[in-house]
């Protein structure tokens, strides 16, 4: 075989290995229950990762975007996807309220999120999940669930405020809005709840089923 071959094969290999450059993703969305999850799958090129939330306080997130005040008081909880989202995959970190991040200009709280992480697996893969406060991940792994799945509009009861949902602790009434930064990954992507994908599979799945009957 050439050199030139050969060069060109090892340059291939090498640059397959390589790991992607670390990138900033930002999200936007609004949640319509209190009880909803949000889910964010991401590879990370290092051990170092930056989550947080703009969506109580308000800011400009990393694409440059103005986030106005507002939104619920948010949770972020992080699993290893390693493999796949699945039961056994591991809570790694959960913050509701993060150190040194901004105020809300009506509530003076600073309820936003913040998660920096310097333990991670470079080239792992992991699921990043958003939750209204009150809605913590129980663990120790995502079998765990959730602490107010399928409760709906929780938050009312819970703070007191007189609205049907989004309260927060101090009973201020909060809208179903939500933005997310994911900082220093290779890809970032919102990814649905597994509930869901396993509910298009199935539907998917009765459809095959009902052609292959049509066709005998």
């Amino acid at each position: 075989m050439r050199l030139w071959k050969l060069g060109l094969i090892a340059f291939v290999f090498f640059a397959s290995a390589v790991v992607a450059p670390a990138t900033d993703f930002s999200f936007t969305g609004t949640f319509t229950s209190d009880d909803q999850l949000q889910f964010f799958q991401f590879t990370a090129p290092s051990s170092s990762v930056t989550l947080k939330t703009l969506s109580y306080a308000g800011g400009t997130n990393a694409a440059g975007a103005i986030i106005a005040a507002g939104g619920f008081d948010p949770v972020l909880s992080l699993f290893d996807a390693t493999g796949g989202l699945v039961g056994a995959s591991l809570l790694i970190a959960t913050n509701d309220d993060g150190s040194g991040v901004p105020t809300d200009p009506v509530t003076g709280n600073a309820f936003d999120s913040l998660l920096e992480i310097n333990t991670l697996l470079s080239g792992g893969t992991y699921v990043l999940v958003l939750s209204q406060s009150g809605n913590f991940a129980n663990g120790p792994d995502f079998a765990g669930g959730f602490s107010e799945q399928g409760q709906g509009d929780f938050t009312p009861g819970f703070y007191g405020c007189s609205g049907t949902s989004f309260c927060d602790v101090s009973a201020a009434q909060r809208t179903g809005a939500w933005a997310v930064d994911i900082l220093g990954v290779g890809s970032a992507s919102s990814v649905p709840e597994p509930g869901s994908v396993a509910l298009l599979g199935t539907a998917i799945a009765g459809l095959v089923l009902l052609r292959r009957k049509k066709r005998i």
